[in-house]
């Protein structure tokens, strides 16, 4: 590859359309090559008008510095999605306002990784006594390649695609709204927690210092950058990450070993760091997930030592404490807290103001033992199941009504 001309990549638009047009840029948001004409024709579209093109010139000049010989493409191929996906999870250590291009480092304007239209709108807040889920798809997430087991840690729905945290088989799985088995990525270290950040980019934590940022490009999931930057905290047991959740102002992470949580802003400063026993008078034990209001900036945490569920202010303190059997995942659903119930085998609603709804749904309508749940941006409820469930490889779906 750093051994051949810019002028033996062609545009990927005019390819399609059966012509041989040389490119010029490459879209970062789009991983797609442009040629002059495309290029212009691109920043005049509303939905691409902010995007970064990268000259191939100046990529080719860094990367022919960089690379040997036996990384260089024959002249008769294109572009190719796998190449792209490996060379874009590299280990270069990247800075704030910098993305990564096949591992050449290429600065570029400093943007917010949120959209201007940052949350999905949702109906009218409905009565929660009200609230019928029904399982309408369920699909197994194991694929030929996996290990014997497969252990869903999370799930997440984003605007065309289902995100699966495989930890057992260390992948990100990408199924299409029937199930259907799209692409994987490899974790490097073992991860807990999963959050939208808008329709198409989600973040993750897990067994180690660091958010990272991925988006949906055309066939994989790639890093949007490798880390949020600046999330460089002192704990004082251990700095391991068990869930998170993005607002749409602040990212709220649970370390559940220190029972502390961390709110970052959108770039991944420390806002405020808050200790349970010094902020509550009390250490919480807590589970594996956190919700965090977006409008009151209110934090919901499953307790599992406490058996229930805390209110916390963005302040640090404590609002309201629900009982329930053995509280582990949660999700917001038109403006009702929906959390596994562990214990109770079942998806449990709770009012933003603590009070105790009902089951929504129990084990018999499941089939197994919840362990995490999201509501989709496409109205539906995703839930996954317990490692030691009959059902831990399979995703259930369910409309809500």
């Amino acid at each position: 590859m750093a051994s051949a001309s810019v002028s033996e990549w062609l545009c990927e638009p005019c390819k399609e359309d059966g012509k041989d047009i040389k490119a010029r840029t490459h879209c970062y948001e789009c991983h797609e090559l442009l040629c002059e004409s495309c290029s212009n024709y691109h920043l005049r579209l509303k939905i691409s008008k902010d995007h970064h093109l990268i000259e191939l010139v100046q990529f080719m000049k860094k990367s022919t510095s960089d690379n040997d010989s036996s990384r260089s493409r024959p002249a008769s191929t294109s572009v190719n999605e796998d190449e792209l996906a490996s060379d874009f999870l590299d280990t270069v250590t990247l800075t704030e306002g910098t993305v990564l291009y096949r591992g050449a480092q290429v600065a570029v304007k400093s943007t917010s990784v949120t959209p201007k239209s940052e949350k999905r709108t949702t109906p009218n807040q409905a009565d929660p006594r009200r609230l019928k889920a029904t399982k309408c798809l369920e699909f197994s997430v194991k694929r030929p390649d996996d290990k014997d087991k497969v252990d869903v840690t999370g799930v997440l729905c984003l605007s065309d695609s289902i995100v699966v945290v495989d930890n057992e088989n260390r992948l990100l799985k990408r199924f299409d709204q029937s199930g259907k088995f799209l692409s994987s990525t490899k974790l490097e270290y073992y991860t807990l927690g999963i959050t939208c950040v808008c329709d198409s980019t989600f973040a993750t934590c897990g067994l180690s210092s660091t958010v990272y940022l991925w988006t949906i490009r055309t066939k994989g999931i790639f890093w949007y950058r490798k880390t949020i930057v600046s999330v460089d905290v002192s704990y004082h047991v251990d700095h391991r990450a068990f869930g998170i959740h993005y607002n749409g102002t602040y990212y709220c992470v649970l370390h559940r070993i220190n029972n502390a949580i961390t709110i970052l802003d959108r770039q991944g400063r420390q806002v405020r760091k808050i200790i349970m026993k010094e902020a509550c008078g009390k250490k919480f034990k807590f589970g594996w997930d956190i919700h965090m209001d977006s409008d009151t900036n209110n934090i919901y945490v499953p307790c599992l030592r406490e058996y229930g569920v805390l209110c916390v202010t963005v302040e640090g303190k404590g609002v309201w404490f629900t009982p329930l059997s053995g509280p582990w995942g949660i999700t917001e659903i038109q403006g009702t807290l929906c959390v596994v119930d562990y214990g109770g085998a079942c998806l449990h609603l709770i009012t933003k103001d603590g009070e105790d709804v009902r089951k929504l749904l129990d084990k018999e309508d499941l089939g197994g033992t919840p362990n995490c749940v999201c509501y989709g941006q496409d109205g539906r409820l995703y839930v996954g199941y317990s490692l030691l469930s009959d059902h831990r490889d399979k995703i259930s779906v369910c409309t809500v009504t």
